[in-house]
């Protein structure tokens, strides 16, 4: 690996603020500007109670920061060799993440993490930064005390849009199983320890 492809994955910081806001204001969705308003708290919102096609970008931002400075924004970060964030991995309780719960009875929620979502920046695509991401945030999860972690991915999906949640294929190679079907995605868990 020549040292422009290097990078390092590890658990989001507190002093990781300003390059993880810099990562979704300008790079994170270069191609694909529809998304950009995100800054990852679709998997947190309660869409029970907010509708979420309208919620202005900035109020997202906002939330962000605000979750960010209590250190309930979590997940892995990808760094590169200067320490811009390159990618990003959503993973935390799985309580927290009203986007996994399908109304199933989850008799594992306390012990249970959630993966929601990745973002790599477009020029580092391909170069196993989302396998790093994943694994890193299982092992983390694990440190943490969880017992499972559920992932969601739609199982045909072929674009890079598509596959926000994860390719298949990335949860089946870190050892993750179809635990069952929701609305024509697969929810697949991977047991930590």
């Amino acid at each position: 690996m020549s040292a422009e492809d290097a990078f390092t994955v590890r658990p989001l910081q507190a002093g990781d603020t300003p390059a993880w806001l810099h990562f979704f204001d300008h790079v994170a969705f270069a191609d694909n500007p529809r998304w950009a308003g995100c800054f990852c708290q679709y998997p947190t919102v309660d869409h029970e109670q907010e509708d979420w096609a309208a919620r202005p970008a900035e109020a997202n931002r906002q939330r962000a920061c605000q979750r960010l400075a209590r250190g309930e924004q979590t997940g892995a970060v990808a760094l590169d060799a200067g320490g811009a964030v390159v990618g990003w991995c959503h993973a935390g309780p799985w309580q927290a993440c009203t986007i996994m719960d399908d109304a199933s009875p989850e008799p594992l929620a306390p012990r249970l993490a959630a993966v929601t979502c990745f973002v790599i920046a477009p020029a580092w695509r391909g170069r196993g930064v989302a396998r790093a991401l994943l694994a890193e945030a299982c092992r983390h999860l694990q440190a943490q005390g969880f017992e499972a972690v559920d992932g969601w991915t739609s199982p045909e999906a072929t674009t890079v849009q598509d596959m926000h949640t994860g390719p298949r294929a990335l949860y089946e190679s870190l050892g993750f199983e179809r635990l069952r079907e929701v609305g024509g995605r697969w929810v697949m868990r991977r047991r930590l320890g």
